[in-house]
């Protein structure tokens, strides 16, 4: 069985204990899974990402590339939320046309996500990654059998709300941290839960392979 990092910033093919999905989509051609997408926090507006999208669109359509995202809405973003659902919605589009899940960047507007993904009608799988809301917004969430949870080594209130999450929901990444220990983080995540190192190990690579291969 191998770690799964399912949103990452780094490329380590040398690593074979690890599957992940790299974010860094510049080397699509270097990894076995990317995503592909424009961030939240992007500075610019949908108008002028028109070469941006012709550019997704492409690496979309190849066989690697396993989700669209990170995408989503950011409180602390440059952009006006107008502006950030008009990009998202494009990204949503995507991953219909593509049938491929979203891997969801989100700071603190989790209703305008849910609110996107509801008028668009979308039925794929997502993942919030890097997640850290509170338990009520967890219980919220769970009430929408699509949506999955991605856990880091940084990530704080979100460890509060595993207890509520189903093992078949839950995700494990590095982000932005190369060095990420996962079989510290799968420890802590066993912790919590209550269970097994080997369980939650087990469930996670089942959870990759139900979404992304």
């Amino acid at each position: 069985m191998h770690f799964i990092d399912v949103h990452t910033h780094f490329i380590n093919p040398s690593n074979a204990f690890v599957i992940d999905i790299s974010d860094n989509y510049a080397k699509a051609s270097e990894v076995d899974f990317f995503s592909v997408g424009i961030h939240p926090k992007t500075f610019k507006t949908f108008e002028e990402l028109t070469d941006s999208f012709l550019a997704l669109s492409s690496l979309a359509e190849r066989k690697n590339c396993v989700a669209i995202g990170e995408c989503g809405f950011d409180k602390f973003s440059p952009l006006n939320l107008a502006e950030q659902e008009k990009i998202f919605s494009a990204q949503i589009a995507l991953a219909q046309r593509f049938n491929k899940p979203l891997i969801i960047h989100c700071v603190r507007l989790y209703n305008e996500v849910i609110r996107c993904l509801k008028k668009a009608h979308f039925n794929h799988e997502v993942v919030f990654h890097g997640y850290n809301a509170d338990s009520q917004t967890t219980k919220n969430l769970l009430k929408y059998p699509i949506i999955n949870f991605s856990f880091s080594e940084k990530t704080l209130t979100g460890f509060k709300s595993l207890p509520v999450i189903p093992l078949e929901r839950i995700f494990t990444e590095s982000d932005t941290d190369e060095k990420t220990d996962f079989a510290k983080l799968i420890n802590k995540i066993a912790d919590v839960k209550n269970a097994g190192f080997e369980e939650i190990k087990a469930g996670i690579e089942n959870n990759f392979k139900r979404l992304f291969c």
